[in-house]
C-alpha cells in the first residue's frame, strides 16, 4: 500500500488508537442470580464500543469449571468458576474486525477449546452481541439469544487446539 507522504501521521494516529483499543480489562466474579446480569437492551451493533464477554459455569453438579482465557495481546489467567458462577472481561474492538479471545475448559472427562469472542461472528446477522454471555455446558458453549432471552445459539467445541 502506498501512503501519500503528508498523510503518514494520519496513519500513525490510527495504529496507536487501535492498538490501545485492544486492551482488555477484567471485571471479576460477577454474580448472575436468575439469569442474565447483562440483557442487552439495545437493538444495533455499534462497532467501536466497548464489549462485556461474560462465562457463566452451567456444567451441572458440583464441577468447578477451571478455564484459560486470552488474546494475541492480553493473557487473562489461569480462572476456576463455582456452579452458576459467573466472570466476565470487558474491552474494545480491533479496528478492522480483527478481534480474537479464545478459552481452554477443563470438564470432567477432558481439555476443550473455544473462541469465546469472534468479531466476525459476534458482530454480524441478527445474532450479533455487545454484551455476550456464554454459559459453558459439557456439549459446548451456548450463548444467550436477545430475541428469545433463553441460552439456545449453541456451538461445539473446537475441533482443535486453538491456533494461538
Amino acid at each position: 500500500m502506498v501512503i501519500p507522504k503528508r498523510y503518514p501521521s494520519l496513519l500513525t494516529l490510527i495504529i496507536l488508537i487501535a492498538t490501545d483499543l485492544s486492551h482488555a480489562e477484567t471485571i471479576n466474579n460477577i454474580h448472575v442470580v436468575n439469569g442474565s446480569s447483562l440483557s442487552s437492551t439495545k437493538d444495533e451493533f455499534i462497532p467501536m464500543e466497548k464489549i462485556t464477554v461474560e462465562i457463566i459455569n452451567d456444567i451441572g453438579g458440583t464441577v468447578t469449571l477451571h478455564y484459560h482465557c486470552k488474546s494475541k495481546d492480553d493473557d487473562l489467567g489461569d480462572r476456576s468458576l463455582q456452579p452458576g458462577g459467573s466472570w466476565s472481561f470487558s474491552f474494545k474492538p480491533q479496528i478492522f474486525g480483527r478481534s480474537l479471545f479464545f478459552c481452554s475448559f477443563a470438564l470432567p472427562n477432558g481439555m476443550y477449546y473455544f473462541d469465546i469472542y469472534r468479531y466476525h461472528r459476534e458482530s454480524s446477522g441478527d445474532d450479533w452481541c455487545q454484551q455476550c454471555m456464554w454459559k459453558i455446558r459439557q456439549t459446548g458453549p451456548c450463548r444467550f439469544n436477545r430475541r428469545t432471552k433463553k441460552f439456545d445459539i449453541c456451538f461445539p467445541w473446537n475441533k482443535n487446539k486453538s491456533l494461538y
